[in-house]
């Protein structure tokens, strides 16, 4: 991992409170690197603050915030204005799933999904890139997901919007390449969090040979944004199952996808 590319810099990380969010926070902290802390739940914010504060002497940026809420991404980003803050580097690791039949939540639960999923992380990108730019100096990690290769049956909605955010980041690696900002879409597959638990699904059913530790897929992270990878599945295997996805026809991957994903009754 690059420390020259994080000492000394200020990065925001939303869901920061767990998992990958909070490993993020923590190795960010153990490069020199000032974390912004964004999530709902204050107490876990403050306890990681008072973590990174003794493990690392660094005094991390609590910022409580539900960025499912209305202008949520404006006021966040007015409120870092108010105070100074100068932004270095975005990670957009906010995010939620749910595994089942389309008609198996309500339309409020997938709305919810795409404002956090696709929208809060456009937006956060288009507020925060824009001084990057005017620097030449910046990173933008997106956390997506290995299910944004393909169609998904029984994981529809999160599958697509990490198909966005894979598509979006790439497209944005391109305009800002020669422009002095870093941007790279995190491929993981299954990881140890709590995601799975929000999702309502089994981490066992997926079809890959590990389930990694959100330590890993963070450094993982954190490396490639640095080397300005576009895209960047965090094993090797799952770096040959996005080649192959694309190289299969369509019908054939929904088919194996959905005989993983599906729910036994």
């Amino acid at each position: 991992m690059s420390n020259t590319f994080y000492s000394g810099r200020t990065a925001l990380v939303t869901g920061a409170s767990s998992g990958i969010g909070k490993e993020f926070c923590l190795q960010l902290a153990a490069m020199d690197c000032t974390p912004i802390l964004v999530a709902r739940r204050v107490n876990r914010l403050e306890e990681l603050a008072a973590e990174i504060d003794k493990k690392y002497g660094i005094k991390a940026i609590v910022i409580p915030a539900d960025l499912t809420q209305a202008n949520a991404s404006t006021i966040l980003h007015e409120t870092i204005m108010s105070r100074d803050i100068n932004v270095d580097i975005l990670i957009n690791n906010a995010g939620f799933g749910f595994q089942g039949s389309f008609l198996g939540t309500d339309a409020g639960e997938y709305s919810q999904m795409a404002t956090l999923n696709m929208s809060v992380l456009t937006e956060l990108s288009r507020l925060f890139s824009e001084a990057m730019v005017r620097k030449k100096f910046g990173g933008i990690l997106n956390v997506a997901s290995m299910a944004g290769f393909t169609p998904i049956p029984y994981f529809a909605v999160y599958a697509a919007t990490k198909s966005y955010v894979n598509s979006f980041s790439c497209a944005l690696w391109y305009e800002f390449k020669n422009k002095g900002v870093h941007v790279t879409s995190l491929c993981p597959g299954p990881v140890e969090t709590e995601f799975f638990e929000v999702a309502r699904a089994d981490k066992n059913a997926v079809p890959v040979r590990q389930v990694q530790q959100a330590d890993e897929v963070a450094a993982t992270g954190l490396t490639a944004l640095a080397a300005n990878k576009m895209l960047a599945p965090t094993t090797r295997q799952l770096n040959i199952m996005s080649k192959m996805s694309a190289l299969a026809p369509l019908k054939l991957n929904m088919r194996v996808a959905a005989s993983f994903m599906k729910k036994k009754d």
